[in-house]
């Protein structure tokens, strides 16, 4: 499967996330010769990183757990081949103001990108994840409007996806997803990627699994016993065209 050039945003609250939830998607499309861009909102030193605080005793500051992720973030990145922008916001809770939502409205009109992949509506046993989707589609409809950043020139709407919620309680999420994508070829690439967040060892067997059951899923869909792996995604807006996609 061959994937035409294009240019996707990735706006991820924490450094695992766009790994481990869209991984596979995103190194497909930078494999392709896409350019990928991952916002990585927080870091995720004080809620995303207890195996590590842990293993420290408490023995730890913020500021070096932020590095930490910040360094697994990068490590996972490279393999990915996705370039990353830190905005360093603190977790638990994440918040967005006036002057953050505006930077993300800069980021997507400057990078312009024709696909954003960010969290579902319904996140309610991380609502990091739930801020996060809010601040991006808040700041995706910001972008039309010539009034807001008047500076940098308006887009036309963006196509939008939610990628997989935190596993393993999908169900408790309202997540229905409608796209799958075939990452079968790159699946090494992302469990390699993901192996990178030693702070959150777990990560590597529940996505594993996930890929798993969503290729099983897409393998039935597109009729191709093939499909080993999947990463799944939702629509969260609508698509316009003379035929159906």
């Amino acid at each position: 499967m061959t994937v035409a050039k294009d240019r996707v945003l990735c706006v991820s609250a924490h450094a695992a996330d766009f790994c481990v939830r869209a991984g596979g998607t995103l190194a497909r499309y930078a494999a392709a010769g896409s350019d990928v861009r991952v916002v990585v909102v927080s870091p995720g030193a004080r809620g995303e990183s207890n195996e590590f605080w842990k293993a420290r005793q408490g023995k730890t500051t913020e500021n070096e757990v932020a590095e930490v992720r910040r360094a697994e973030a990068r490590a996972a990145a490279e393999i990915l081949g996705v370039e990353l922008v830190f905005y360093d916001y603190r977790d638990q809770p994440l918040t967005f103001d006036y002057e953050r939502l505006m930077r993300l409205v800069r980021e997507i009109r400057t990078f312009r990108p024709r696909i954003i992949i960010t969290h579902p509506a319904k996140e309610p046993y991380n609502p990091d994840h739930t801020t996060t989707y809010e601040a991006t589609m808040e700041a995706a409809y910001y972008t039309g409007l010539a009034g807001v950043e008047p500076d940098l020139p308006v887009l036309t709407p963006t196509q939008i996806f939610a990628c997989e919620p935190t596993q393993p309680l999908t169900e408790m999420t309202g997540f229905v997803p409608d796209h799958f994508i075939d990452i079968t070829d790159v699946m090494d690439a992302k469990m390699r990627a993901t192996a990178e967040f030693r702070a959150q060892p777990y990560h590597v067997e529940r996505y594993r699994t996930r890929s798993q059951q969503r290729g099983a899923q897409a393998a039935y869909v597109a009729g191709d016993p093939g499909i080993k792996f999947a990463e799944a995604f939702q629509r969260l807006t609508p698509w316009e065209g003379r035929l159906f996609p």
